[in-house]
């Protein structure tokens, strides 16, 4: 099932529908649907289409594979290629008469073997990219290497006139796998599996939220649990170390002192190489209140990737991981209790910034919001601070969202003690929100507050 990635569609039907030579770059982790998206959008074009997928072996048997399942495309014989120089010469040559698509899928397979092949691509680009009548795409899952290619410097540098970043999706196009669970199970399902369509595309409908979770990632040897080793095994060697990292913020360690403490006991090592290394394949976010930015000390680090973050809390460092021989049992008596009470309503503050964004998007908010995040309060003199985890700015100000995921409505109990705490610490929070999972009890004025409830998610 195909869903979303109308913007990227779009983008890539007016290149196709084009007539000039388009490049047209894809990149993004392993799994977030990029040949899918290449797949999708070729079904709108007549033109001849050449769809290569390197493997990840030498450079040299990639390029014949490549050769030989163009020359047979084309009907042009046998012709032995030494070098991506000449094999590039020759079929941007061939694209001056004529019209086709040349799809590379996984290109920093070949980068990881020989990088210079990206220098040979672009020089191929830029001898022939005024007449030529190809339509070439370029994607890429080691995002490391991929970003190289269009950093200032590198010889692709402004080479592709379109560079799509494929990013997991949110919450709300995610939950289209799932349309028929419940608002809460709907919650449950991104706070595990995240945005990331091939993760999602696996879930069957037809069972429960609960034995979805069960059967893809806490079943011992999952598909799931085997994806997660490839993804992080894909971007680096250093395996153990990064083990170590993941498993320490998994564990509830988010500050880098605190990080950096923990990683000296682990093995001795820094970890700001692997910090980096987890924000660039969108594992971790390094978070900032928005009030006070560039405070070092308030800095700390976020899960982007739910699915990495259940497995790491749940599963990887869990000393009764024998148990999993069962996975029900496993799952209902080490991981359910502080599932629903903990890790589901810390999510829930994540998907409810996603849900203030996507309204902000759709201008169904009263003031467009310039930036969302924590918001940190620090009184020194009277050793008093406090962390707002949900927290927008917009031209008037802040507003500062209390987001409860429990079984009971929000009452005028709870919106007044919020009042009576923001005023004591003298905070200048223009307005309040609530987002309730339960909703709110009739007496809670909701003219008055940005008052949302599950249902406001998915409308």
């Amino acid at each position: 099932m195909f869903v979303g990635r109308n913007n990227e569609l779009k983008e890539i039907s007016d290149a196709l529908n084009s007539e000039k030579f388009e490049a047209i770059l894809l990149y993004g982790k392993r799994r977030v649907g990029k040949s899918e998206i290449i797949r999708e959008s070729l079904k709108f074009t007549n033109l001849p289409v050449i769809n290569f997928e390197c493997k990840k072996t030498s450079s040299m048997l990639n390029l014949n594979l490549m050769a030989q399942l163009f020359l047979n495309e084309f009907d042009l014989g046998n012709i032995n290629f030494t070098s991506f120089d000449s094999f590039f010469d020759f079929i941007f040559n061939y694209s001056l008469n004529h019209k086709f698509v040349f799809v590379i899928d996984e290109f920093s397979f070949l980068l990881e073997d020989d990088f210079t092949i990206e220098s040979a691509l672009a020089r191929a680009i830029d001898k022939y990219k005024n007449n030529s009548m190809m339509k070439l795409f370029v994607s890429g899952s080691y995002i490391t290497l991929m970003t190289k290619m269009i950093e200032y410097g590198s010889h692709s540098f402004g080479r592709f006139n379109h560079i799509l970043l494929v990013r997991p999706f949110d919450y709300y196009t995610s939950s289209l796998f799932y349309e028929n669970y419940s608002l809460e199970d709907k919650i449950k399902m991104y706070s595990v599996f995240g945005g990331m369509p091939y993760f999602n595309s696996l879930i069957n409908s037809n069972l429960s939220a609960d034995d979805n979770i069960i059967n893809l990632i806490v079943k011992q040897d999952s598909i799931l649990e085997h994806e997660i080793n490839e993804m992080i095994l894909m971007e680096t060697n250093k395996i153990n170390l990064l083990n170590d990292l993941i498993s320490i913020i998994g564990s509830g360690v988010t500050k880098y002192k605190d990080i950096v403490t923990r990683m000296n006991q682990f093995n001795g090592s820094r970890p700001d190489y692997l910090l980096n290394k987890l924000i660039d394949m969108d594992i971790l976010r390094k978070v900032c209140p928005i009030n006070d930015k560039n405070n070092s000390k308030r800095m700390f680090y976020q899960f982007e990737d739910n699915l990495i973050h259940f497995y790491y809390k749940y599963l990887f460092n869990n000393p009764y991981t024998i148990n999993r021989r069962d996975a029900k049992f496993f799952y209902e008596n080490f991981i359910k209790d502080d599932f629903e009470a903990n890790y589901i309503p810390m999510k829930f503050e994540m998907i409810s910034k996603d849900f203030l964004l996507r309204l902000n998007f759709n201008n169904k908010l009263e003031n467009i919001v310039m930036d969302i995040g924590t918001y940190f309060f620090d009184d020194q003199k009277n050793k008093i601070n406090r962390e707002f985890d949900v927290v927008t700015k917009d031209k008037m100000g802040y507003i500062s969202y209390e987001c409860k995921y429990t079984n009971s409505p929000i009452s005028l109990d709870v919106i007044e003690e919020e009042i009576r705490q923001t005023k004591n610490l003298n905070i200048r929070f223009y307005k309040l929100g609530f987002i309730s999972k339960s909703g709110f009890e009739k007496n809670v004025d909701k003219d008055k507050y940005n008052c949302y409830e599950l249902k406001d998610f998915y409308c």
